[in-house]
């Protein structure tokens, strides 16, 4: 098929790329020329707007950072909607709010074309691996066609029901996120302030009821190597809290949790640590109580 991708960062990339392997023309546009010209030595084309990006192929793939992104590289000057045909298909895999999607998924029925919101979850690791959960919202035809292509870039798919659901899933999967993040930095800086190993201690919890993908994720990658090279930074999370709170009160869901935890990140980011990973919270506390992890 012919494909364009916009958007190919640290998680479009990888994305683009096996899209690319499986045998699929592809079209890249991006802010950053170095990952396109990585893809265009892969055989892909560039592009040097959205809208250049969704002429004469039959689907386009998303994966930018905000909701303002989005709108711009479909509605805007330049964007998709300028040159795209009808019946093509435009797969979103940005988080951004059900509101947004439900937004961009009208515009793009008025021209004739299906827009699906498929955020997805596993980090640039899935990305590489292919084995992302996608999680999908919009009309159901629309899924059906997208699904072979779906099952390139991610093991785990999800159809979630009408425009906005596949958003609102990853927004209710990256509040977790937010407050195991807060909630772990607390509990290395209690064990290691009572002279406990950290090390140790991450062995236990993950035999022990406080084990979490998220603990397997930030102690042994980040913290105990004391590498806060991004992975998702912690000014990306905080967008995802701050989403998550906007639906909470939308919705009329009260989220005590969630917004501390969004506190505790926006504390950091204060800091100066927004561009770190989000593990990097730990590093409030660590001044704070003069311990440090490691």
């Amino acid at each position: 098929m012919k494909l364009g991708f916009i958007g190919v960062g640290k998680m479009g990339k990888p994305m683009a790329f096996n899209l690319r392997n499986a045998g699929h023309e592809l079209t890249v546009c991006n802010r950053s020329k170095k990952a396109v010209d990585d893809l265009v030595m892969a055989g892909a084309i560039a592009a040097d707007s959205p809208a250049q990006a969704g002429k004469d192929v039959e689907v386009v793939f998303l994966c930018l950072p905000t909701g303002k992104d989005v709108a711009a590289a479909v509605t805007g000057t330049d964007g998709i909607l300028d040159s795209i045909a009808a019946g093509t298909l435009i797969i979103d895999h940005s988080t951004i709010s059900p509101a947004d999607s439900r937004r961009m998924s009208e515009a793009c029925r008025d021209k004739g074309v299906g827009f699906l919101d498929a955020p997805v979850s596993g980090g640039v690791t899935g990305a590489e691996k292919g084995t992302l959960s996608i999680m999908v919202g919009g009309d159901y035809n629309d899924y059906i066609l997208a699904e072979p292509l779906l099952r390139i870039i991610g093991k785990s798919i999800f159809y979630l029901g009408s425009s906005g659901s596949g958003n609102a899933m990853k927004l209710v999967n990256n509040l977790l996120v937010g407050i195991t993040n807060a909630a772990l930095a607390e509990a290395f800086i209690l064990a290691v302030k009572n002279g406990l190993d950290a090390e140790q201690a991450l062995d236990i919890l993950t035999k022990s009821s406080g084990d979490s993908f998220v603990l397997k994720r930030n102690l042994p990658n980040f913290v105990l190597k004391n590498d806060f090279s991004p992975a998702f930074t912690l000014d990306m999370l905080n967008k995802d809290m701050a989403l998550a709170e906007e639906l909470a009160l939308n919705q009329g869901v009260r989220l005590l949790l969630g917004s501390l935890a969004h506190q505790i990140g926006r504390e950091a980011a204060y800091a100066g640590l927004g561009q770190e990973d989000m593990s990097a919270v730990v590093k409030v506390l660590e001044r704070l109580t003069g311990v440090e992890i490691v």
